[in-house]
Order: C-alpha cells, then sequence, then structure tokens
C-alpha cells in the first residue's frame, strides 16, 4: 500500500508542478503574471517575510533565479522588501496589489478544484480534506502522532 501513496503523491505533485498548469491558473484569475511568478506570489502570500533564500529552497530553484523574479515582481508592484533585521538577508512580502492578486488566484484554484471534485460527495471532499491535512502534518512535523 506503501507504493500506491507514493504513486498518488507522485501524481499530484506532478499535476501542480507543470507550467501550464499555472498558466491556465492565472489565465482564469485573469491575473497578467508569468508562471514561474505563481509559487513566489504564493509562498510568499503564506509566509510574509520569507527570505529569497527559503523561496529558492521551497520552490527548488536557484537564488539568482528567484532573485531575478522577485525584482520583476517588485517592479510589477507586487512584492516588496520587507524591513530587514539582517542586511544580508533580503525578505519580502505583498504589497496590497499582490495582496488583491492573490485572492484573484486563490478564487481561480478554489473554481477549479471544485470541478475537479463535482462528483465527489460533501463527506468524500470532507474525508480527503481531513485525509490531507492529515498527511501534511505528518510530512511537515505539525502534529505527532494520529490515533485513530
Amino acid at each position: 500500500m506503501d507504493n500506491e501513496i507514493f504513486e498518488a503523491l507522485f501524481e499530484i505533485v506532478t499535476f501542480f508542478n507543470q507550467p501550464q498548469q499555472d498558466r491556465h491558473l492565472l489565465q482564469q484569475a485573469d491575473v497578467p503574471l508569468e508562471s514561474a511568478a505563481l509559487p513566489i506570489v504564493v509562498r510568499v502570500g503564506r509566509q510574509p517575510g520569507i527570505s529569497i533564500g527559503e523561496l529558492a529552497n521551497q520552490i527548488g530553484r536557484n537564488h539568482s533565479s528567484i532573485s531575478r523574479q522577485v525584482d520583476k515582481l517588485m517592479t510589477a508592484g507586487w512584492l516588496a522588501e520587507a524591513e530587514r533585521r539582517d542586511q544580508r538577508v533580503r525578505q519580502v512580502t505583498l504589497t496590497s496589489q499582490g495582496q488583491r492578486g492573490l485572492i484573484q488566484i486563490k478564487l481561480a484554484r478554489e473554481a477549479a478544484l471544485r470541478e475537479k471534485l463535482a462528483s465527489y460527495s460533501n463527506t468524500d471532499r470532507a474525508e480527503l480534506a481531513r485525509v490531507l491535512q492529515q498527511l501534511a502534518d505528518t510530512l511537515t512535523g505539525n502534529k505527532e502522532d494520529y490515533h485513530e
């Protein structure tokens, strides 16, 4: 069964890592961003004040690539540099424009997911949400053990 879990997770991660999925989502959200910018905006929205190094690590791209993309997003008015506590570490937050764009992205993502899960019952959706949250907590170490 463990291999089946891995295979399912692999397919899910592959689906979400495809640039065409990001392009489609941005188009549906009517947000004028490059697909490479989407993971940056989403992560900065979830983690205000995240550093460029942390972004690069989480997204799996090199520091200079993320730094260039961040510079573009700052120029476009989506990101702002957070107040520096350490001059060596550059941290970013969303601007009000970035926050509005992120809301549009979230709404489009929710609509797309609702469409994909239309055949699921409310009970199935609730169970899926519960198990996925349990898995996320387990993988990130947010919860010790689950006993059910």
